[in-house]
């Protein structure tokens, strides 16, 4: 018997894959939505250019994988943070980084090692509804987790056992004059740490942030 029946009962087609793609270029939004527009496994669900805004998005309706621009705003790597971001608030997501930077190796390594699953460049655009299958399907990422560990040790070597025992307090949302305090040092010899930390990182954010990056990444265990 043809058609979508075995055995006298229905086959239900799979449901589409739910995307939600973030990209401050309009363009790109308009682009997406048409390539998308006839496939049946991809359901581009929104799109916006804003990171605080994904997240509501992600915290109200369901999304399997999000499409992650790597140049967000400021024209800097900065797609590569808000990876970092979504992986913390939504550890189970599948992110893939989707850029039109090439042979940039500190990006694409940051990336997997703030919870990217995949990395894909925008010429590569016919490769995409596979790359999300894959992801959708919790197949093994050909890059991450190798590049991840890679990653991991290059960052666990900036570190001493008293600089992740100062930015477990930080994580835990200790200041630096209770960690002065607690530690039998003055505030300014914490200050002093704590750029050394930040200068040793190229960290351009909060302290507090870095604690908690460094957190995510396992950094501080042990």
């Amino acid at each position: 018997m043809g058609g979508n029946v075995m055995r006298g009962v229905p086959v239900t087609p799979a449901d589409p894959t739910r995307v939600l793609f973030v990209d401050d270029d309009p363009d790109w939004h308009v682009g997406l939505q048409e390539f998308f527009r006839h496939n049946p496994e991809v359901e581009l669900v929104a799109c916006t250019a804003a990171v605080a805004k994904a997240r509501a998005i992600l915290a109200s309706i369901p999304i399997d994988v999000v499409l992650l621009d790597v140049m967000l705003g400021d024209h800097s790597p900065s797609g590569v943070e808000a990876a970092a971001d979504i992986h913390l608030a939504f550890p189970h997501m599948r992110i893939i980084m989707f850029s039109s930077l090439d042979s940039d190796d500190a990006t694409f390594n940051e990336a997997f090692l703030n919870g990217a699953y995949d990395y894909i460049y925008k010429y590569e655009l016919e490769q995409l509804p596979a790359v999300i299958k894959a992801a959708a399907q919790n197949r093994r990422s050909k890059y991450g987790e190798r590049l991840r560990a890679l990653m991991l040790e290059r960052k666990r070597e900036l570190l001493q056992d008293a600089d992740r025992d100062l930015l477990a307090l930080l994580a835990a949302g200790h200041s630096q004059q209770e960690i002065a305090a607690m530690a039998h040092l003055s505030e300014d010899a914490v200050k002093k740490r704590v750029s050394r930390l930040r200068k040793r990182f190229g960290w351009q954010r909060s302290t507090r942030e870095l604690a908690e990056r460094c957190r995510l990444w396992g950094m501080l265990e042990g």
